[in-house]
């Protein structure tokens, strides 16, 4: 592809991405303002359930976008695709009914079991949704999937904004009403979207089940290794929800959403980015590898500095959430850890085919998270350690990644880690035990003395930009 061609996709995904950012801002800055405690509470906790729903697929969909990943729309079997759709909504509505079913039966808690429940729910639509998000940037339709990923969250936001400001009606069930219609509205536009892949005429039920055999063994490896990349902080958040109650679930689960924002951001690059890496000559990868880590490491870090007046301003805007924002200074450098791995060290193992060293990390990640979480939610039942837990385990799994993708592009970057880790750490303490001001003078010294170091670094990414 060329570059202009690259840009353009990366600016369609970098604008619906930004409409998701700003109906984010609304959301952590109006929503817990408008809730009660224990509503915004089942609000993040029923969050934390749908933000698996894309796993009950087990890899189906994966599959197919790593196969059919770059053919044109109009290259795709109509019969084998349609098949695969009815067969992966059948299989999400018996899903749905058995998780409902085991819900009622094992969840005691009728709060957790409601959120639970109501998530589910969705699966259908929302791995439908899902798959013709897929189709839309297999297909290089990089346009219409950003317009689904903005249509989405802008009737969200609407129906929040009808719901609970127009009529002020301030309860959990408005606040799921407004979910479910934005994911039942996108799977109208998807359907329409890919309506030629929807004709009820289907290959033999062997094609078929050969077919979703195929998908399913390709893709069930990079669905795992997803899985364990959320399990990485779900099984921290679920030790939380488990060990305190809603409110203080939906507190951490605030100052997390605050953290992640600069995903957002990330995101947008890293749609695109795979296919370009993945075509790159192998003998350059290990150059730009190290221009875009640089890259990205000063952009990360000064980001970290936005922590200071967002705390201020949120602090103001919702008091009865004050007493939580303090471990906004522990979790924001996740999205460091997190981008880094994202955007960068992901990518580059899937553009080696090392799917099953991306799942072996993971797996070891989850392990350490598990006796991390066991420890300090179990044994020691300490809310501020199993906070503080996330970003170690955050980091654990960014240095162990970038261990083995260095090891395999023949790079030494120890130093640059250990540095890293140091700038985390000096944002974190300094954040915990100083005030705003004098912490934010601290940091920015750290970093104003991490640019001189790497001085020579930043004249080169600025005259490869000015280039």
């Amino acid at each position: 592809m060329k570059l202009g061609g690259v840009i353009k996709n990366i600016s369609y995904s970098f604008s619906a991405n930004l409409i998701s950012l700003a109906i984010s801002v609304f959301m952590v800055m109006f929503v817990p303002k408008l809730l009660s405690v224990n509503d915004y509470g089942l609000w993040q906790l029923f969050l934390f359930y749908y933000s698996y729903l894309g796993f009950l697929h087990f890899g189906w969909e994966d599959g197919i976008y790593l196969r059919y990943a770059g053919k044109r729309f109009d290259e795709l079997n109509r019969k084998t695709f349609a098949g695969q759709f009815y067969s992966i909504i059948l299989l999400q509505v018996v899903l749905a009914v058995s998780i409902s079913a085991l819900g009622q039966v094992f969840v005691e808690d009728s709060d957790k079991r409601l959120a639970l429940i109501c998530a589910v729910w969705l699966a259908p639509f929302v791995n439908f949704n899902n798959l013709c998000n897929f189709i839309m940037q297999m297909t290089n339709c990089i346009k219409e999937y950003a317009r689904l990923l903005s249509m989405e969250r802008i009737i969200f936001f609407f129906g929040v904004l009808f719901f609970l400001v127009i009529l002020g009606w301030n309860q959990f069930f408005y606040m799921y009403s407004a979910q479910f219609f934005a994911v039942a509205a996108l799977a109208v536009v998807g359907a329409y979207l890919c309506r030629s892949l929807l004709s009820p005429h289907f290959d033999t039920f062997k094609a078929i089940r050969v077919e979703a055999y195929e998908n399913i063994s390709v893709g069930i490896k990079l669905m795992l290794a997803n899985i364990a990349s959320m399990l990485i902080i779900g099984i921290v958040r679920y030790g939380i929800s488990m060990g305190w109650d809603v409110a203080t679930f939906g507190k951490v689960s605030l100052t997390l959403g605050v953290s992640n924002f600069l995903m957002i951001f990330i995101n947008s690059v890293s749609v695109v980015f795979f296919p370009i890496v993945k075509k790159m000559d192998e003998g350059k990868r290990s150059e730009v590898y190290t221009v875009i880590r640089n890259t990205l490491t000063f952009l990360l870090f000064a980001g970290l500095i936005g922590y200071y007046p967002v705390r201020y301003i949120l602090s103001m805007w919702l008091p009865k959430y004050a007493d939580s924002l303090v471990y906004m200074s522990i979790l924001f450098p996740v999205c460091v850890f997190e981008s880094k791995v994202s955007l960068l060290i992901n990518t580059y193992l899937k553009s080696m085919r090392e799917e099953f060293l991306m799942l072996k990390i993971n797996a070891v990640s989850v392990a350490f998270s598990l006796l991390v979480t066991i420890f300090t939610i179990g044994i020691w039942h300490n809310l501020n350690a199993a906070v503080c837990s996330i970003v170690v385990v955050y980091a654990f799994r960014c240095v162990l990644a970038e261990y083995h993708v260095t090891r395999l592009l023949g790079l030494d970057l120890r130093r640059n880690i250990l540095e890293d880790l140091l700038m985390c750490a000096v944002f974190v303490i300094s954040g915990w035990f100083l005030d705003s001001f004098l912490c934010m003078a601290v940091y920015g010294a750290a970093y104003i003395m991490f640019v001189m170091i790497h001085r020579h670094s930043l004249q080169q990414i600025i005259g490869m930009v000015k280039a």
